[in-house]
């Protein structure tokens, strides 16, 4: 048998009533579900992370390694070579990461893009580094990604008992109150369970990795590549910086060519050809009327 406590939530409330507490309950559980999404991971321990760690919290392992490559183009130990490969000319710059050493060492014989990623020794070095992360507290361990996903589970809750109302409602024709109030709720047990399901999705960065990124950002915005900064007046360390915090994009600015190597889609809609320009302006061009009422291109 049901609990009676059950039966009088669901139906010893009228309708306007029992809608009015379910938002409460609502914005309940939802506080909860972000309190434990933004308490876990607080807390890190060691130094802040470098280029390629702060490149891997920025979109993983694809990202780092591109950075790595681009330090060592920078530093000149790296170059194109033929057959869309690269090849290693010079050894790698002094205290380097070890995922910048790991993709030296890869590329001592020419290879392309996709051999450095799938190299053992890179692979190695990735897990090394997500490692570190996890011990310093940046990114999430698998408890801590459970916790956060418990945390949207009173979410599910209360959206069960409003859709419980509204199914025994249906089925046993019970009244649960006026039109307004049956919308009301079933537009609310909706929009609970979409927002169940997002808070759901467990970031792997955690607390303090975000806040970390979120700091760097607004430090570095003259990195943005929205804002289209002037490479020529700025060093490695800041083209560095800008790959790890905002994507490889801003490679492509300075060194198109290895960008479009190491993977870097350039999606920005290219300048028309002079040929393309005239086809337009000439498509464009508004037609003039002929004396026997026929129009055409000036």
């Amino acid at each position: 048998m049901r609990p009676a406590i059950l039966d009088h939530v669901l139906w010893g409330i009228d309708g306007p009533l029992f809608l009015l507490e379910y938002v409460a309950a609502v914005v309940a559980a939802l506080a909860v579900a972000l309190a434990v999404r933004e308490l876990t991971g607080r807390r890190t321990s060691g130094g802040e992370p470098g280029p390629v760690e702060l490149a891997y919290l920025t979109d993983r392992a694809v990202l780092a390694c591109q950075v790595a490559a681009a330090a060592l183009r920078r530093a000149d130990a790296l170059r194109p070579a033929a057959l869309a490969t690269m090849v290693a000319v010079a050894g790698p710059p002094p205290r380097s990461a070890p995922l910048i050493r790991a993709v030296h060492a890869a590329v001592r014989t020419p290879q392309t893009w996709a051999a450095v990623l799938a190299d053992p020794g890179v692979n190695r070095a990735l897990r090394r580094l997500v490692a570190g992360l996890l011990r310093d507290g940046w990114l999430l361990t698998r408890w801590q990604r459970r916790r956060v996903a418990l945390g949207a589970v009173p979410l599910f809750a209360v959206a069960a008992v409003g859709i419980l109302r509204l199914v025994e409602s249906a089925l046993l024709s019970r009244a649960a109150g006026g039109p307004a109030s049956v919308v009301g709720l079933l537009l609310g047990c909706g929009v609970t369970l979409l927002v169940g399901w997002w808070l759901s999705e467990v970031p792997e960065t955690g607390a303090a990795a975000r806040r970390l990124l979120r700091r760097a950002r607004r430090a570095h915005a003259a990195l943005d590549p929205q804002r289209r900064p002037v490479w020529s007046d700025r060093g490695t360390d800041d083209l560095l910086t800008a790959m790890a915090l905002y994507g490889a994009r801003p490679l492509l600015a300075v060194d198109p060519r290895f960008a479009e190597l190491v993977g870097v889609v350039d999606d920005r809609p290219r300048p028309p050809t002079p040929r393309q320009a005239a086809r337009d302006e000439r498509r464009s061009a508004p037609r003039a009327e002929t004396p026997g009422g026929r129009s055409h291109r000036p």
